[in-house]
């Protein structure tokens, strides 16, 4: 009996054994499968997270495209505006050309002691409108006179001078009322 008692010691210890390797297999395993899901959940979140970005960046792109090409409808929109305004602008400068024209460029209101004054005003070879400069234009060979309202001639020719600058191309002539020039003009 006592050998049995060995043997069945022997077996429950070795049953024992493989009892605890089975378990320690188990929870190995579980451990596995949750380190793998949570470790799939985790790419799953970065996944979504790009995919979120990329969205956000598609609609960003997307508006600046809708935007670039709103710019490009409005500037040839405009192209062709200046284009017209460009075609009518040579008609007139060639009917004014066939007509022999004179510009009056009226400055200041009438009010009070204000007198009219002439100044006659040619143009050089290069103007300077605002930013843009215009090379041998066609307004040169039109005569131009600038009507102003002024308490005096020094008074005409300081607003003249304000409005119409020498470094833009203006040449200007002294103020004269304006009587004086007509008289002289005809």
């Amino acid at each position: 009996m006592a050998q049995f008692g060995i043997a069945t010691l022997e077996i429950n210890t070795v049953l024992f054994v493989i009892g605890i390797l089975a378990a320690i297999g188990a929870v190995s395993i579980a451990l596995v499968r949750q380190v793998l899901y949570y470790s799939r959940r985790a790419h799953i979140t970065r996944i979504t997270e790009q995919n979120r970005e990329l969205h956000r960046k598609q609609e960003e792109l997307t508006k600046t495209y809708r935007e670039g090409q709103e710019a490009v409808r409005h500037s040839e929109i405009e192209r062709k505006t200046a284009t017209t305004q460009l075609a009518d602008a040579q008609r007139r400068l060639k009917a004014a050309k066939e007509d022999n024209y004179v510009i009056i460029h009226e400055v200041n209101e009438p009010s009070g002691s204000r007198r009219l004054f002439t100044v006659p005003m040619t143009l050089g070879s290069t103007l300077t409108l605002g930013q843009n400069v215009v090379k041998d234009h066609k307004f040169r060979t039109v005569r131009h006179f600038i009507d102003v309202w002024a308490d005096n001639p020094d008074d005409a020719n300081r607003i003249v001078r304000v409005s119409f600058p020498s470094e833009s191309g203006f040449v200007l002539s002294k103020a004269a009322p304006a009587t004086q020039t007509a008289l002289a003009a005809e």
